[in-house]
């Protein structure tokens, strides 16, 4: 059923295209989006711009395009996909979590999220959804701000006499954050070559680590974009990995990273890493900065595979809670925001030109622009979530569709369509048995959990072979052999705090 679930999603999201010869529809979008349509439209022997509702293409409508409606139209099709005909998911939907809590109460648990959360961190449901509770109340305060922001600046900068919809939040918001900020993503990314944003990438993890990275060109992959590498620890080869960075049709959207094989005697730790980043064009992929980022995340997931050293293969690697898996992830974004390991890699593509300081510092602005929004936004998912899988099973309510809507409205800063089905593309919940099924929420619980290590290397060197070689010795070798928060402890000598958090992301609390 989850296969068929995910299947609906990748189907409906390639049938999916928008094809114009209008260039007029399209101001606002930048040049390297266009570049990357009218190669797309090429690709296919049609004329003009083709958009689709693969990430880059999707992302660059919603935040440049300046006809709304086209905006409106994008906004659509993507919160509803799979929500009619053939491909509906709202009947798997409400079959999977029928499973899921018949399988609960068979093994004695009052719910899915207490059967699937018995063994993470976290321990149980109720405690998932207090931890989710308490960072919606101390982030709410900051989220309305923000919205009132946002509406004011609409209405008394750009004239907007309309009531904002969420098809125009990104547009907005992107304008607010050049105008505050004095910041615009594009001018970022002729700093960010894709394959010089990995070199980068290795030489900090060579640094922090003690191991080397270096290109393989003698094994078969699947598609020609595919790049292969080897990780090496003196002399010897401990990992190979796959890096698919492209989108394509047939490919599933996102990125993340898959173990594909673990070390024994006769072979090293194989992994893979996915993304969908902006195809290249003429030879060259410039990405943003937030693609930078991601990138940096999938390759924390692959270090953790391929730096284990536990031998049971079911504790090996990222096979750790769930809760905790994404920490070693999470703290490798840190250094895409810090301009010493910047300018390891951050040359512009023409001139080599490393990353100018005044960008830089308007770049670091952006980490705390509209924090508080983007938290909440992760948080409603979260809390949907686990609504779904406690409390949706015995409500009364038929349709799950509109029972998700009407939770995610409050959550939400501008108002929902009655078509909108997100949760019927959500493939996070339920495009596999388990995933993150009652356990969104520990992509913030990671986060309380990387921002407070990551402390660790700010105050004793961002690349100290001393706290790396601590980080890789209780975290990321370790895998599941020992209680999580044990490990935690041992690597910084104390128990979490969300302060870390709350401070980076720069978000002001309100007492009640």
């Amino acid at each position: 059923i989850t296969l068929r679930f995910a299947q609906h999603v990748v189907e409906e999201t390639d049938r999916f295209e928008w094809v114009t010869q209008d260039e007029t529809l399209l101001e606002g979008l930048p040049p390297s989006a266009l570049a990357s349509a009218a190669a797309s439209a090429s690709m296919r022997g049609l004329t003009g711009w083709r958009f689709s509702l693969q990430g880059p293409s999707f992302i660059s409508v919603m935040t440049y395009c300046k006809t709304r409606w086209v905006r409106e139209h994008f906004y659509t099709a993507y919160t509803t996909r799979a929500s009619s005909g053939e491909r509906d998911n709202r009947s798997l939907i409400k079959r999977i979590l029928h499973l899921r809590t018949e399988k609960a109460h068979l093994l004695g648990y009052q719910d899915v999220s207490d059967l699937y959360l018995a063994s993470r961190m976290v321990k149980t449901g109720k405690a998932a959804r207090q931890f989710v509770d308490d960072l919606i109340s101390r982030t709410e305060y900051s989220a309305q701000v923000e919205t009132d922001e946002l509406n004011h600046f609409a209405q008394e900068t750009l004239g907007w006499d309309e009531q904002l919809q969420a098809w125009d939040v990104s547009y907005i918001a992107e304008k607010l954050r050049q105008h505050t900020c004095q910041y615009d993503e594009e001018q970022l990314k002729p700093y960010f070559e894709v394959k010089s944003v990995m070199r980068g990438m290795f030489q900090i993890v060579e640094r922090l680590y003690e191991v080397s990275v270096r290109a393989l060109d003698n094994i078969p992959v699947w598609h020609q974009d595919v790049m292969t590498f080897e990780l090496v620890q003196s002399d010897q080869q401990i990992g190979v990995f796959y890096a698919d960075l492209f989108p394509r049709e047939g490919k599933q959207g996102g990125a993340w990273m898959c173990p594909l094989l673990y070390r024994t005697s006769h072979q090293p730790h194989v992994g893979l890493i996915c993304a969908n980043f902006s195809p290249p064009v003429e030879g060259r992929s410039l990405i943003t900065h937030r693609e930078v980022e991601t990138l940096f995340h999938e390759f924390g997931h692959l270090l953790h595979h391929l730096l284990t050293e536990v031998e049971l293969k079911s504790q090996a690697g990222t096979n750790v809670a769930w809760d905790f898996v994404e920490l070693p992830s999470q703290i490798m974004e840190n250094w895409c925001w810090e301009k010493e390991a910047l300018d390891l890699f951050a040359r512009h593509w023409q001139t080599e030109a490393p990353l100018p300081e005044d960008l830089f510092d308007r770049l670091l602005k952006t980490r705390t622009f509209r924090a508080g929004t983007a938290q909440m936004r992760q948080l409603s998912f979260a809390e949907i979530d686990l609504i779904l899988h406690q409390d949706y099973p015995t409500s009364e309510v038929e349709d799950v569709v509109r029972f998700a809507r009407d939770q995610m409205t409050k959550r939400s800063p501008t108002p929902l369509r009655e078509d909108y089905a997100m949760i019927n593309g959500f493939t996070h919940l339920f495009a596999s048995s388990v995933g993150y099924a009652a356990a969104y929420y520990s992509y913030k619980w990671a986060e309380v959990l990387d921002a407070d290590a990551f402390t660790r290397f700010k105050h004793e060197g961002l690349f100290s072979t001393e706290v790396g070689t601590a980080f890789r010795t209780h975290i990321l070798s370790r895998g599941d052999s020992e209680d999580p928060a044990t490990l935690f402890e041992e690597c910084m000598g104390r128990p979490p705090s969300s302060d870390a958090l709350f401070d980076r992301l720069g978000i002001t609390q309100v007492a009640d």
